[in-house]
Parts: C-alpha cells; structure tokens; sequence
C-alpha cells in the first residue's frame, strides 16, 4: 500500500529544506568573510552584502551576530577536538601524545590564527560548551595518566585547566606582531616542558 502524502507535508518539508540551506548560507557566508577578513570584523552588513539578502532575512534565523560567532565557534571547535582526539594514540605515552597535541595546535596557530582565537579565545561568547567539552576531554586524559602511573596524583581538573590556559597564554604571546612564527613551536614547548616537569613522575 502506497501512502502519498499531502500537498501540505510536502510543502512543510521542502519549508523546512529552505529554512536549512538559507541558515547554512548565512553561516558558510560569516565563515568565509571571518577567515578572509578575521573574525573581529564579521558584520550583519558584509554577510548581506555577500549573499545579496536584507537584513531582515538574517535577523529572522539569528538572533545577532554573536549568535552567529557562537554557533561557527561551536562547531569550529567540536571539528578540531575530534581532530585531536583521533590523532591520540593508545599506544604512545600521556607525554608523548600531549606533545603531539601542541604541535597540531602550534600549526593551527601558524596557518589558521584567526580559526584559532574563535575557537579558544572567542571572547564574549556566550557560550561555554566547547570549552566544558575540551576540559572534559584534557581531564580524562590526565586521569588515564594517573591511573596508568605516568603522571603524579595530581587534581586532574586543576591541571586541565592549567594545560588549556598555557595554550591560551601562548597564543597571547604569539599574537603580538613582534613574534615571528618560526617561534612558535619553540614558545609552546618551553611552555609544555614546564607543566610536565610538574606532573610526570
């Protein structure tokens, strides 16, 4: 038995798919003016002007542009700890693969800057959930060292935030313009050095 559905499903659906695609073209649209341009510089305006649409139209799915920033940086940020999660290997130490951490995150900074500030530093976002979800994750990673002997018994959420705010300071120092980029892997693991001298046995 064929169900054929109705003219009004049908035009619900395909509504739907509208409101979806124009929802997407506003975000891709903020994503590529923001890597263009930087991130600081996104406007309402320069996403219209981009997509030949009025105001109107972005304000009726966005609230402002910060939610804009907030859901790009949301999902920027979940891409990248997907990245870093499947770049840790079980087979190589908490030392080794926190080394190898620094170094994905020191070529972002050197290639993607203005990606990276979203994703860590976006400032006055009102949004905590990436940075919850990228403690979560340095946390447990700290407790498998624990529990595995590597590290010392140390407070795992004391220390995951120390780890996330050495990658935060290091880009402060980076971000001044007198920093040259073939110093920033130099900066991070002198940086690196000195939190695992405290925590590895």
């Amino acid at each position: 038995m064929i169900i054929m559905k109705g003219a009004s499903a049908l035009g619900r659906e395909r509504q739907i798919q509208k409101n979806n695609e124009t929802r997407k073209a506003i975000i891709d649209a903020a994503v590529s003016i923001g890597l263009e341009e930087g991130f600081d510089e996104l406007s309402i305006r320069k996403i219209t002007d981009r997509l030949g649409y009025s105001a109107g139209i972005v304000y009726h799915y966005f609230k402002d542009k910060q939610e804009i920033l907030d859901i790009i940086h949301n999902q920027t940020s979940l891409e990248l700890k997907d990245a870093v999660e499947a770049c840790i290997s079980p087979e190589r130490s908490f030392e080794e693969n926190t080394k190898v951490v620094f170094k994905m995150v020191c070529e972002m900074m050197k290639c993607n800057p203005d990606t990276f500030k979203l994703i860590l530093v976006n400032r006055g976002s009102r949004s905590s959930e990436s940075i919850d979800l990228w403690l979560d994750m340095v946390k447990r990673c700290i407790d498998m060292g624990i529990e595995s002997g590597e590290l010392r018994d140390v407070d795992s959420e004391i220390t995951a935030h120390t780890l996330l705010n050495t990658i935060l300071v290091a880009h402060m120092i980076i971000s001044d313009r007198k920093t040259e980029k073939s110093k920033i892997e130099d900066i991070f693991n002198t940086e690196l050095d000195i939190i695992l001298h405290g925590i590895l046995k």
